[in-house]
Protein backbone atom coordinates (compact mmCIF):
# COMPACT_ATOMS: atom_id res chain seq x y z
CA UNK A 1 0.00 0.00 0.00
CA UNK A 2 1.14 3.62 -1.17
CA UNK A 3 0.27 5.93 1.74
CA UNK A 4 -0.03 9.92 0.74
CA UNK A 5 1.34 11.17 3.82
CA UNK A 6 3.40 9.45 6.47
CA UNK A 7 3.87 11.62 9.39
CA UNK A 8 6.56 10.71 11.93
CA UNK A 9 5.88 11.81 15.81
CA UNK A 10 2.67 13.09 17.25
CA UNK A 11 3.82 15.78 19.71
CA UNK A 12 2.14 19.50 18.96
CA UNK A 13 4.11 19.84 15.35
CA UNK A 14 2.21 16.39 14.17
CA UNK A 15 -1.06 16.56 15.82
CA UNK A 16 -1.56 20.14 14.96
CA UNK A 17 -0.66 19.24 11.26
CA UNK A 18 -3.16 16.10 11.41
CA UNK A 19 -5.86 18.46 12.89
CA UNK A 20 -5.40 20.87 10.37
CA UNK A 21 -5.50 18.38 7.25
CA UNK A 22 -8.70 16.33 8.44
CA UNK A 23 -11.67 16.09 5.89
CA UNK A 24 -9.16 16.09 3.46
CA UNK A 25 -9.62 12.40 2.18
CA UNK A 26 -5.77 11.51 2.13
CA UNK A 27 -4.44 8.09 2.93
CA UNK A 28 -2.45 9.13 5.82
CA UNK A 29 0.15 6.50 8.45
CA UNK A 30 1.42 8.11 11.71
CA UNK A 31 4.28 6.68 13.46
CA UNK A 32 5.47 7.65 17.02
CA UNK A 33 7.84 6.03 18.71
CA UNK A 34 6.65 6.09 22.21
CA UNK A 35 3.63 5.19 23.72
CA UNK A 36 1.19 7.51 25.71
CA UNK A 37 1.21 9.38 27.81
CA UNK A 38 4.97 10.15 27.40
CA UNK A 39 7.48 11.82 29.49
CA UNK A 40 8.77 14.77 27.09
CA UNK A 41 11.30 17.30 28.93
CA UNK A 42 10.22 20.60 28.08
CA UNK A 43 8.80 23.41 30.50
CA UNK A 44 5.29 23.12 28.91
CA UNK A 45 4.59 26.55 28.98
CA UNK A 46 2.32 28.34 26.17
CA UNK A 47 2.46 31.85 25.52
CA UNK A 48 -0.97 33.22 25.33
CA UNK A 49 -0.62 33.00 21.40
CA UNK A 50 0.64 29.41 21.33
CA UNK A 51 -2.59 29.00 23.75
CA UNK A 52 -4.68 30.63 21.42
CA UNK A 53 -3.32 28.94 18.38
CA UNK A 54 -4.07 25.47 20.12
CA UNK A 55 -7.55 26.42 21.26
CA UNK A 56 -8.32 26.92 17.84
CA UNK A 57 -7.39 23.44 16.33
CA UNK A 58 -8.45 21.37 19.68
CA UNK A 59 -11.22 23.46 21.76
CA UNK A 60 -10.90 21.61 24.86
CA UNK A 61 -7.51 22.13 25.24
CA UNK A 62 -8.60 23.80 29.18
CA UNK A 63 -8.83 21.04 30.44
CA UNK A 64 -4.81 20.59 30.60
CA UNK A 65 -3.86 23.85 31.97
CA UNK A 66 -2.75 23.55 35.28
CA UNK A 67 -2.29 26.73 36.31
CA UNK A 68 -1.97 30.61 34.68
CA UNK A 69 0.92 33.03 35.35
CA UNK A 70 0.21 36.32 35.45
CA UNK A 71 4.04 37.50 37.12
CA UNK A 72 7.40 36.14 35.78
CA UNK A 73 10.28 36.62 38.30
CA UNK A 74 13.27 38.10 36.70
CA UNK A 75 16.78 37.63 38.54
CA UNK A 76 20.12 38.20 37.20
CA UNK A 77 23.25 38.40 39.98
CA UNK A 78 21.98 40.86 42.72
CA UNK A 79 18.70 41.94 40.96
CA UNK A 80 15.46 41.58 40.81
CA UNK A 81 12.78 42.61 38.38
CA UNK A 82 8.70 41.83 38.85
CA UNK A 83 6.85 41.74 34.99
CA UNK A 84 2.95 42.05 36.01
CA UNK A 85 0.11 41.77 33.68
CA UNK A 86 -3.66 41.57 34.10
CA UNK A 87 -4.15 38.73 31.84
CA UNK A 88 -1.99 35.80 31.58
CA UNK A 89 2.04 36.02 30.61
CA UNK A 90 1.90 32.12 30.52
CA UNK A 91 -0.33 28.89 30.91
CA UNK A 92 1.02 26.31 32.48
CA UNK A 93 0.84 22.42 31.31
CA UNK A 94 2.84 19.18 32.04
CA UNK A 95 4.07 17.72 28.39
CA UNK A 96 2.95 14.37 29.54
CA UNK A 97 -0.58 15.66 29.95
CA UNK A 98 -0.43 18.18 27.06
CA UNK A 99 1.15 15.51 24.44
CA UNK A 100 -1.82 13.01 25.85
CA UNK A 101 -4.36 14.91 25.00
CA UNK A 102 -3.70 16.26 21.85
CA UNK A 103 -3.15 12.43 20.79
CA UNK A 104 -6.50 11.61 22.00
CA UNK A 105 -8.39 14.50 20.01
CA UNK A 106 -6.56 13.61 16.74
CA UNK A 107 -9.35 12.33 14.07
CA UNK A 108 -8.09 8.38 14.41
CA UNK A 109 -10.51 7.55 12.79
CA UNK A 110 -9.74 9.44 8.93
CA UNK A 111 -5.88 7.69 9.91
CA UNK A 112 -3.94 4.72 10.64
CA UNK A 113 -1.61 5.25 13.74
CA UNK A 114 0.87 3.18 14.92
CA UNK A 115 2.72 4.21 18.84
CA UNK A 116 5.86 2.14 19.79
CA UNK A 117 7.33 2.41 16.60
CA UNK A 118 10.00 4.41 15.63
CA UNK A 119 11.09 5.92 12.51
CA UNK A 120 14.80 5.15 11.75
CA UNK A 121 15.00 5.78 7.79
CA UNK A 122 14.33 7.21 4.36
CA UNK A 123 15.10 6.22 1.18
CA UNK A 124 14.18 7.95 -2.42
CA UNK A 125 12.51 5.62 -4.82
CA UNK A 126 13.12 6.07 -8.35
CA UNK A 127 9.74 6.95 -9.14
CA UNK A 128 9.83 9.95 -6.39
CA UNK A 129 7.55 7.99 -3.73
CA UNK A 130 9.73 7.80 -0.20
CA UNK A 131 10.26 4.83 1.59
CA UNK A 132 9.82 4.73 5.01
CA UNK A 133 11.68 2.34 7.22
CA UNK A 134 10.84 1.78 10.78
CA UNK A 135 12.34 -0.52 13.47
CA UNK A 136 9.10 -2.48 12.76
CA UNK A 137 8.04 -2.87 9.19
CA UNK A 138 9.20 -0.05 6.25
CA UNK A 139 6.34 1.77 4.23
CA UNK A 140 5.91 3.80 1.01
CA UNK A 141 4.37 7.70 0.91
CA UNK A 142 4.50 10.22 -1.82
CA UNK A 143 5.01 12.81 1.33
CA UNK A 144 6.94 12.38 4.26
CA UNK A 145 5.93 14.77 7.22
CA UNK A 146 9.22 14.78 9.74
CA UNK A 147 8.00 15.82 13.48
CA UNK A 148 9.60 13.82 15.66
CA UNK A 149 12.07 16.50 17.71
CA UNK A 150 15.37 17.53 17.89
CA UNK A 151 17.01 13.96 17.82
CA UNK A 152 15.36 13.08 14.75
CA UNK A 153 16.98 10.25 13.13
CA UNK A 154 15.57 11.11 9.69
CA UNK A 155 16.62 15.18 10.35
CA UNK A 156 19.88 13.88 10.87
CA UNK A 157 20.26 11.32 8.07
CA UNK A 158 19.24 14.26 5.40
CA UNK A 159 21.59 16.29 7.21
CA UNK A 160 19.28 19.35 8.29
CA UNK A 161 21.44 22.35 9.46
CA UNK A 162 20.25 23.10 13.02
CA UNK A 163 21.94 25.11 15.36
CA UNK A 164 21.99 23.75 19.23
CA UNK A 165 22.28 24.34 22.48
CA UNK A 166 21.14 21.88 26.03
CA UNK A 167 18.93 22.14 28.64
CA UNK A 168 18.67 20.14 31.84
CA UNK A 169 15.34 19.85 33.41
CA UNK A 170 13.89 18.55 37.21
CA UNK A 171 10.64 18.15 38.61
CA UNK A 172 10.33 19.02 41.89
CA UNK A 173 8.04 18.05 44.62
CA UNK A 174 6.06 20.58 46.38
CA UNK A 175 3.27 23.72 45.63
CA UNK A 176 4.84 26.97 44.11
CA UNK A 177 3.20 30.08 43.35
CA UNK A 178 1.60 30.72 40.02
CA UNK A 179 4.87 33.06 39.54
CA UNK A 180 7.16 32.11 37.07
CA UNK A 181 11.14 32.78 37.62
CA UNK A 182 13.57 33.47 35.33
CA UNK A 183 17.01 33.65 36.53
CA UNK A 184 20.03 34.81 33.89
CA UNK A 185 23.05 35.01 35.75
CA UNK A 186 25.73 32.29 35.10
CA UNK A 187 24.68 31.83 31.26
CA UNK A 188 26.11 32.98 28.19
CA UNK A 189 23.39 32.63 26.05
CA UNK A 190 20.57 31.32 28.27
CA UNK A 191 18.63 31.18 31.28
CA UNK A 192 17.17 29.15 34.33
CA UNK A 193 13.05 28.76 35.21
CA UNK A 194 11.05 27.19 37.07
CA UNK A 195 7.70 26.71 36.11
CA UNK A 196 4.90 25.93 38.95
CA UNK A 197 2.07 23.14 37.86
CA UNK A 198 0.12 22.03 40.99
CA UNK A 199 1.66 19.82 42.68
CA UNK A 200 5.43 20.12 41.40
CA UNK A 201 7.15 22.96 39.89
CA UNK A 202 9.43 22.29 36.42
CA UNK A 203 13.07 23.62 36.89
CA UNK A 204 15.01 23.57 34.27
CA UNK A 205 18.32 25.71 32.70
CA UNK A 206 19.48 25.94 28.77
CA UNK A 207 22.17 27.03 27.42
CA UNK A 208 23.08 28.06 23.62
CA UNK A 209 26.52 29.52 23.65
CA UNK A 210 28.93 28.11 26.75
CA UNK A 211 30.70 24.63 26.28
CA UNK A 212 31.68 25.04 30.32
CA UNK A 213 27.70 25.22 30.94
CA UNK A 214 27.14 22.10 28.93
CA UNK A 215 29.51 20.17 31.22
CA UNK A 216 28.24 20.68 34.32
CA UNK A 217 24.02 21.83 32.88
CA UNK A 218 22.79 19.52 35.97
CA UNK A 219 25.04 20.67 39.20
CA UNK A 220 24.12 24.23 37.71
CA UNK A 221 20.57 23.57 37.81
CA UNK A 222 21.41 22.17 41.33
CA UNK A 223 22.50 25.10 42.01
CA UNK A 224 19.71 27.34 41.58
CA UNK A 225 17.27 25.23 42.59
CA UNK A 226 19.11 25.97 46.34
CA UNK A 227 18.98 29.48 45.23
CA UNK A 228 15.47 30.01 44.73
CA UNK A 229 14.06 27.51 47.25
CA UNK A 230 12.86 24.44 45.24
CA UNK A 231 14.12 21.50 48.00
CA UNK A 232 11.61 19.26 47.47
CA UNK A 233 12.36 15.42 46.20
CA UNK A 234 13.45 15.27 42.27
CA UNK A 235 10.25 13.16 40.79
CA UNK A 236 12.11 13.51 36.87
CA UNK A 237 15.25 14.70 35.65
CA UNK A 238 16.74 14.46 32.33
CA UNK A 239 19.00 16.38 29.92
CA UNK A 240 18.03 17.25 25.61
CA UNK A 241 19.64 19.26 22.86
CA UNK A 242 17.15 22.26 21.91
CA UNK A 243 17.20 23.70 18.77
CA UNK A 244 17.53 27.54 18.05
CA UNK A 245 15.43 29.00 15.06
CA UNK A 246 17.28 31.25 12.01
CA UNK A 247 16.71 33.74 9.31
CA UNK A 248 16.64 31.08 6.78
CA UNK A 249 15.53 27.64 8.27
CA UNK A 250 16.56 23.94 6.70
CA UNK A 251 13.07 23.01 6.75
CA UNK A 252 12.72 21.00 3.20
CA UNK A 253 13.87 18.34 0.88
CA UNK A 254 11.90 16.86 -2.26
CA UNK A 255 8.74 15.70 -1.01
CA UNK A 256 10.09 15.58 2.85
CA UNK A 257 8.46 18.19 5.87
CA UNK A 258 10.41 19.42 8.73
CA UNK A 259 7.98 20.73 11.50
CA UNK A 260 8.69 22.13 14.97
CA UNK A 261 12.01 21.22 16.68
CA UNK A 262 12.92 18.96 13.84
CA UNK A 263 13.43 21.72 11.62
CA UNK A 264 15.16 23.84 14.06
CA UNK A 265 11.99 26.36 14.77
CA UNK A 266 12.61 26.94 17.94
CA UNK A 267 12.95 30.95 19.56
CA UNK A 268 16.52 31.63 19.68
CA UNK A 269 16.14 33.62 23.09
CA UNK A 270 13.11 31.91 25.01
CA UNK A 271 13.79 28.50 23.64
CA UNK A 272 9.77 28.39 23.16
CA UNK A 273 9.11 26.05 20.43
CA UNK A 274 5.46 24.85 21.32
CA UNK A 275 4.02 27.93 19.15
CA UNK A 276 6.51 27.55 16.05
CA UNK A 277 6.06 23.47 16.33
CA UNK A 278 1.95 23.68 15.88
CA UNK A 279 1.99 26.66 13.59
CA UNK A 280 4.78 24.74 11.39
CA UNK A 281 1.92 22.08 11.37
CA UNK A 282 -0.38 24.28 10.33
CA UNK A 283 1.33 26.29 7.15
CA UNK A 284 2.37 22.33 6.32
CA UNK A 285 -1.01 20.89 6.37
CA UNK A 286 -2.42 23.81 4.38
CA UNK A 287 0.43 23.31 1.56
CA UNK A 288 -0.22 19.80 1.55
CA UNK A 289 -3.87 20.31 0.79
CA UNK A 290 -2.79 22.65 -1.93
CA UNK A 291 -0.22 20.04 -3.72
CA UNK A 292 -2.66 17.22 -3.54
CA UNK A 293 -5.39 19.30 -5.34
CA UNK A 294 -3.41 20.46 -7.69
CA UNK A 295 -1.62 17.54 -8.19
CA UNK A 296 1.69 19.13 -7.90
CA UNK A 297 4.22 18.16 -5.80
CA UNK A 298 6.42 21.48 -6.76
CA UNK A 299 4.02 23.36 -4.68
CA UNK A 300 5.42 21.91 -1.44
CA UNK A 301 8.50 23.77 -1.83
CA UNK A 302 6.42 26.97 -0.48
CA UNK A 303 6.73 25.44 2.92
CA UNK A 304 10.15 26.45 3.12
CA UNK A 305 8.94 30.17 2.05
CA UNK A 306 6.33 30.25 4.33
CA UNK A 307 8.28 29.51 7.48
CA UNK A 308 11.15 31.75 6.86
CA UNK A 309 8.80 34.65 5.89
CA UNK A 310 6.59 33.80 9.20
CA UNK A 311 8.70 32.66 11.62
CA UNK A 312 12.10 33.77 10.02
CA UNK A 313 11.84 37.02 10.24
CA UNK A 314 11.04 36.74 14.07
CA UNK A 315 13.89 34.46 14.85
CA UNK A 316 16.05 37.28 13.03
CA UNK A 317 15.12 39.31 15.45
CA UNK A 318 15.08 37.24 18.50
CA UNK A 319 18.81 37.21 17.81
CA UNK A 320 19.41 40.52 17.40
CA UNK A 321 17.21 40.84 20.48
CA UNK A 322 19.48 38.82 22.63
CA UNK A 323 22.74 40.21 21.31
CA UNK A 324 21.81 43.26 22.93
CA UNK A 325 20.06 41.54 25.94
CA UNK A 326 23.19 39.04 27.35
CA UNK A 327 26.00 41.94 27.15
CA UNK A 328 24.08 44.05 28.81
CA UNK A 329 21.78 42.58 31.39
CA UNK A 330 22.85 45.01 33.80
CA UNK A 331 21.45 47.89 32.08
CA UNK A 332 18.23 45.71 30.60
CA UNK A 333 17.46 45.49 34.31
CA UNK A 334 18.27 48.46 35.71
CA UNK A 335 15.65 50.10 32.49
CA UNK A 336 13.06 47.43 33.31
CA UNK A 337 12.93 48.59 37.09
CA UNK A 338 12.83 51.81 36.48
CA UNK A 339 9.95 52.58 33.73
CA UNK A 340 6.91 50.93 33.67
CA UNK A 341 7.07 51.59 29.76
CA UNK A 342 9.63 49.24 29.64
CA UNK A 343 8.55 46.77 31.99
CA UNK A 344 5.06 46.77 30.01
CA UNK A 345 7.24 45.99 26.15
CA UNK A 346 8.97 43.31 28.38
CA UNK A 347 5.86 41.43 29.44
CA UNK A 348 3.51 41.79 25.96
CA UNK A 349 7.17 40.51 24.27
CA UNK A 350 7.24 37.57 26.68
CA UNK A 351 3.76 36.87 25.99
CA UNK A 352 4.09 37.12 22.45
CA UNK A 353 1.50 40.17 22.13
CA UNK A 354 4.32 41.73 20.14
CA UNK A 355 6.70 40.88 17.70
CA UNK A 356 10.26 40.84 18.64
CA UNK A 357 10.88 43.49 15.80
CA UNK A 358 8.36 45.29 17.47
CA UNK A 359 9.60 45.42 20.95
CA UNK A 360 13.15 46.18 19.60
CA UNK A 361 12.54 49.69 18.51
CA UNK A 362 9.47 50.50 21.04
CA UNK A 363 12.09 49.42 23.55
CA UNK A 364 14.66 52.33 22.12
CA UNK A 365 11.87 54.85 21.73
CA UNK A 366 10.78 54.10 25.79
CA UNK A 367 15.07 54.36 26.80
CA UNK A 368 15.36 57.87 26.98
CA UNK A 369 12.50 58.75 29.19
CA UNK A 370 13.55 55.64 31.54
CA UNK A 371 17.50 57.46 32.04
CA UNK A 372 15.76 61.09 32.58
CA UNK A 373 14.05 59.76 35.62
CA UNK A 374 18.39 58.88 36.75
Amino acid sequence: MVYDIIVSGLGPAGCSFLKELSGSGLKVLAIEKEKFPRKKPCAGGLTPKAYKLLSSLFPKLEKVVRARSKEIELHYKSRTSLIKSREPLTFLTDRSELDNFLFEELPSEELKIHTGERCISVERLEDGKISVKTDKDSYTCRVLIVSDGANSRVANQLKVERDLGFTYEIDVEGKGEDRIVIDFTHFSWGYYWAFPKGNFITTGVGEFKSKENFKRLYQLLKEFNEKHGFKGKEIWKGGFPIPAGKGKNDVYRDRVLFLGDAGGLVDPLTGEGIYYAARSGVLAAKVIKSSFEKGNFKVLRTYKELVDSEMGEEFKWARITGRLFFPLRNLNFFLIERSEKVSAIAAKLMSGDISYRESFFSFFKAVPGALLKI
